[in-house]
């Protein structure tokens, strides 16, 4: 084939082509599909809704969603499918009535349609909460202090160290004590061993003068009054025993007293004196119970009429991730501090007694 012969053949099939697309040989369909700007439009019976999520365009933040029904989400999802296949149909009747001489318009980016989600509004309760800071105290604090003056002989714990109620702390120099606990048997000793010969004493005149009445030798007032001798002995001997016995227990105590003895659980956070030093009064040994421990925190005094006693306070370190410690208000000041601020104090329960005195914590007070 010459270079003309191919040349002919090449108008022939432009001019065929440019004939079919001038007197609307191409189908209507390829058109709508294809569109003025060549992008394919996505059929909205292709979109598959998740609910998990609201709609495109939808008003509602994602915190939002979540607290809508599933039969409310479900309707939020329909209108804006609805909205996607209304804005497809209009695009197709504008399209197909447009002069084929025309060329379809493209749309404007500022018309796109938005769906919009309403709901009636409903009254509820709104929890509001207050965010601050709160100095740790320890829940109990008890100081043993010795019952009286003297050496402190033995001192059996130190500072740090958990002690369980009934644990011996210290005992006190007991040579003084002892000293008197022997004086105070020989000095009963003496006493019963005299109040005893006279009720044996009587108990003997009373047999004699028994037997003296049933030979008629005496009378019977005689032998009235030898019975009442015996009685008084014994009277005699009961009252010697009581008073010994009264006597040595107040030395007992007196021991006890002595000995520094854990009132409780806790750990000792605070020893006044040493092994061999001269205690009196003063002196004493510090026990914490850190089981529960109190928080102490300011609150501005427009929020101080709003915290109720028995209200909910969760608290948690500065460096952990959320609030793990839960508690309870249990009172607040009247009076405020020089700022303008009033202290409130809340009981928390300490597990694991990681929570030490002196702490700082955030709080948060509903």
């Amino acid at each position: 084939m010459s270079i003309r012969s191919f040349s002919k053949m090449t108008l022939f099939f432009t001019v065929l082509t440019t004939g079919l697309i001038l007197f609307g040989c191409v189908p209507a369909e390829e058109i709508v599909k294809t569109g003025s700007s060549g992008s394919d439009t996505v059929p909205s019976a292709e979109i598959k809704p998740d609910l998990k999520v609201p709609p495109p365009g939808s008003q509602a933040s994602q915190e939002k969603w979540e607290t809508f029904t599933e039969e409310k989400k479900q309707d939020s999802w329909n209108n804006y499918l609805t909205s996607l296949a209304s804005e497809g149909e209009t695009s197709v009747s504008d399209s197909a009535a447009a002069p084929e001489s025309t060329p379809t318009a493209k749309s404007s980016p500022g018309n796109k349609t938005i769906s919009v989600v309403t709901a009636p509004l409903s009254r509820a309760t709104m929890e509001v909460y207050y965010y601050g800071l709160g100095d740790v105290d320890a829940g109990e604090i008890k100081k043993i202090v010795p019952a009286a003056a003297g050496i402190a002989a033995r001192v059996f714990v130190t500072e740090g160290d958990f002690v369980e109620p009934g644990d011996l702390l210290f005992s006190m120099d007991s040579s003084e004590w002892l000293r008197d606990i022997e004086l105070t048997e020989s000095k009963w000793e003496t006493e019963l061993t005299l109040v005893q010969v006279r009720l044996d004493e009587a108990a003997k005149e009373w047999e004699r003068i028994q037997t003296f009445y049933d030979r008629d030798l005496v009378t019977r007032q005689e032998l009235d009054k030898a019975r009442q001798t015996v009685t008084e002995a014994q009277l005699a001997m009961d009252k010697v025993r009581i008073s010994r016995e009264t006597e040595l227990e107040g030395l007992q105590e007196n021991y006890r007293g002595r000995l520094g003895i854990s009132p409780g659980r806790g750990y000792v956070s605070q020893l006044s004196f040493s092994e061999g030093e001269s205690v009196n009064s003063s002196d004493f040994v510090e026990i914490v119970n850190l089981e529960k421990v109190l928080l102490t925190i300011e609150v501005p005094e427009n929020i101080i009429t709003r915290i109720e006693r028995g209200a909910l306070v969760k608290a948690k370190t500065p460096s952990a991730v959320q609030y793990g410690i839960e508690g309870v208000i249990t009172g607040h000041k009247v009076v405020p501090e020089n700022n303008r601020t009033y202290q409130v104090r809340a009981s928390l329960l300490n597990q694991n007694q990681r929570l030490l005195p002196g702490m700082l914590m955030e709080v948060q007070i509903q």
